[in-house]
């Protein structure tokens, strides 16, 4: 079995709705080339500020929960926006990590 490794485009004719399949130019395809890095860049990124965003958050949340001063209320509602699993408040005062 032999495998095509061509890039092709399609060209349509609005007019006639007629289509042509063409192999991609050598611009086309380093512009194709170029999309796929920058698309590939941008997704690493975006996935590099959320873990930094979610770390950030984390330690926060660490450091307002070891606070000795802080009542099952306030926990409970750091807890919840953090998307961690909800305590139940008990008397409201303040109780040691």
């Amino acid at each position: 079995m032999m495998v095509n490794n061509t890039l092709n485009g399609v060209e349509v004719n609005c007019e006639t709705g007629a289509e042509t399949i063409r192999p991609l130019t050598d611009e086309e395809i380093a512009q194709r080339e170029l999309d796929i890095a920058r698309a590939e860049a941008d997704r690493a990124a975006k996935q590099a500020e959320a873990a930094t965003k979610a770390a950030e958050r984390e330690a926060l949340g660490a450091w307002l929960l070891s606070r000795s001063d802080m009542t099952d209320a306030a926990r409970a509602a750091i807890l919840r926006a953090l998307g961690g699993a909800e305590t139940q408040a008990t008397s409201g005062t303040p109780i040691a990590p």
